[in-house]
């Protein structure tokens, strides 16, 4: 059964624990799957992208040298 409403706390209860699996998948994920996963996405996700850049950019450069 789902809870309905927004200040049920129970429906508060579930969704932390929607959060908490979603965070857990993402942070499975490597920089450049999940730069793989957002461009499927709709939406430019501008901030996230050059972040994951970033990332991707810095750990070759850590291979590099």
């Amino acid at each position: 059964m789902k809870n309905k409403g927004k200040n049920n706390k129970a429906r508060i209860r579930q969704r932390q624990e929607e959060a908490l699996t979603r965070q857990e998948k993402r942070e499975s994920r490597t920089p450049t799957q999940q730069l793989k996963l957002i461009e499927t996405r709709p939406g430019e996700s501008k901030k996230e992208k050059l972040q994951l850049i970033r990332l991707i950019e810095q750990a070759s450069e850590k291979e590099n040298s």
